[in-house]
């Protein structure tokens, strides 16, 4: 791994999903505020270890490869939460999680085999949708658990809707199976590869 200050924010965006893990399960409303900000922080690192690697031209493989590794980290972990919260089914995170290893798994193969697989504009509005249904559904939280007035309160309640938050993840589901079928077809050549390599093992 080469040391800039890309890599740093994608390794600190891995490092702040377990906290935020711990802080959001607590379900005490200054650790649910903490986590709010914890998870808005380590998604607004996404942002920076970007722009520092286009403007200090620091791109390298390691960090192509990590980047979207520490943003699946940092969504799958939301996820998971919103699960053992009660917000949505587990056959939606597995979707999402399955989905992920398996573009993992091929992102790993094809680098050891010199063709690395680029991340598509569709994969990308997939990563900023879940973000956004994120801190959608964490803010909402947030509100429900403070001591506002009673209109924020109601609107918050409102938004937490059950079927709101269902349909949301729904459609983040359907768009991240769909981005996995592109990649698919995409680098089929690639997969066909790998799965030959892994029958003969």
């Amino acid at each position: 791994m080469k040391w800039n200050v890309p890599n740093a924010f994608s390794i600190m965006r891995a490092v702040l999903a377990p906290l935020f893990l711990a802080l959001i399960l607590s379900e005490e409303p200054t650790a649910v505020f903490i986590a709010v900000c914890v998870f808005i922080a380590a998604a607004f690192t996404d942002y920076l270890d970007g722009w520092t690697a286009r403007k200090f031209q620091e791109v390298s493989a390691w960090g192509v490869f990590f980047d979207p590794l520490a943003d699946k980290v940092l969504t799958s972990t939301a996820f998971i939460a919103f699960v053992l919260l009660g917000f949505i089914p587990w056959w939606m995170v597995v979707v999402v999680l399955l989905r992920d290893v398996l573009m993992t798994l091929l992102r790993m193969y094809a680098d050891s085999v010199a063709q690395p697989v680029v991340t598509s504009r569709s994969a990308k509005l997939k990563t900023f949708l879940q973000m956004a249904y994120i801190i959608y559904v964490l803010t909402m939280y947030m509100f429900t658990h403070m001591k506002l007035s009673s209109t924020i309160s109601s609107i918050a309640t409102a938004a937490m809707h059950p079927i709101v938050v269902y349909i949301g993840m729904l459609i983040v589901t359907i768009i991240t199976f769909w981005t996995g079928v592109e990649y698919y077809f995409d680098n089929r050549e690639l997969i066909e590869r790998l799965c030959r390599r892994g029958a003969k093992a």
